[in-house]
């Protein structure tokens, strides 16, 4: 969502009474808003172009290839495509960003296999791992910062399933093993993450299922992108497909005006 607030605000926080917004100067804004990018390209829709400075916008679309909005992390391709806009102007104009009605997008995001591995090695994860508190099943509730995790490793395959691989460290017996996690998943009515037949295996041993069954517990239902409902926003998966070399997905996103993201667009 924060790219859609990304490109409307770059767009609007060029209108005036007498000038127009150009295309070139709104990649140029996104750009700011970005480590680096192969290529982007952004094309504003709009007859008659005197409706823009009425905060009108008939529709925007946005190509990216090769975006990273962080240094460790790229995206092999984003596109967006937007329904027509219609902006609040007498709030854009005391530094508020408000819309007359919501905002309809389509995005299209590829993520490359070997981009997924290189953000999943670097330093920003291995942060972010370290805080990581977890037992393994079958574990008590005392055992929970006895583990770390480490090297993180990722592979589509076929059948829509999922392989990671990490380093399992025991700090109390300062060992440590290959934890090989593999799984299916399905998208259920275009917003729930389902796992399915999830198999667990640490240094070589199964887990047994009933073990697994209580580790992914609970899970599902965090999986949802129902989530983004208290923020006023409405998301759904169009299109789900993992293959050996990516991840391809759309997404449908519908921004109410009422919606606090908004007010990121305007700080």
């Amino acid at each position: 969502m924060e790219w859609i607030t990304i490109i409307i605000s770059s767009l609007f926080t060029l209108i005036s009474p007498v000038g127009l917004v150009a295309d070139q100067v709104a990649e140029g804004l996104i750009r700011d808003n970005l480590y680096q990018a192969e290529l982007i390209n952004v094309r504003i829709d709009n007859t008659p172009n005197f409706r823009l400075v009425g905060g009108r916008v008939d529709r925007v679309r946005f190509a990216g290839r090769g975006i990273s909005p962080i240094p460790e992390l790229r995206i092999d391709v984003l596109d967006v495509e937007t329904d027509p806009i219609d902006i609040d102007l007498p709030a854009l104009q005391d530094g508020k960003f408000a819309l007359d009605e919501p905002i309809q997008a389509a995005m299209h995001l590829v993520l490359s296999t070997e981009d997924i591995n290189a953000f999943l090695r670097s330093p920003r994860v291995q942060e972010l791992l370290n805080t990581l508190e977890f037992n393994l099943p079958g574990t008590s509730e005392r055992e929970r910062n006895r583990y770390g995790l480490s090297n993180p490793q990722i592979a589509f395959l076929g059948g829509s399933r999922v392989r990671i691989t990490v380093d399992l460290a025991d700090r109390v017996q300062q060992e440590q093993v290959e934890a090989l996690v593999e799984t299916g998943i399905q998208v259920i009515d275009g917003h729930q993450l389902v796992l399915l037949e999830p198999t667990i295996v640490i240094d070589g041993q199964p887990v047994p299922q009933q073990l697994i069954t209580a580790f992914t517990e609970g899970i599902d239902s965090e999986l949802t992108l129902k989530q983004f409902d208290a923020l006023a926003i409405v998301a759904r998966v169009l299109q789900f497909e993992l293959q050996p070399e990516d991840l391809d997905v759309v997404v449908y996103v519908r921004v109410d005006p009422s919606s606090p993201l908004l007010n990121l667009a305007a700080e």
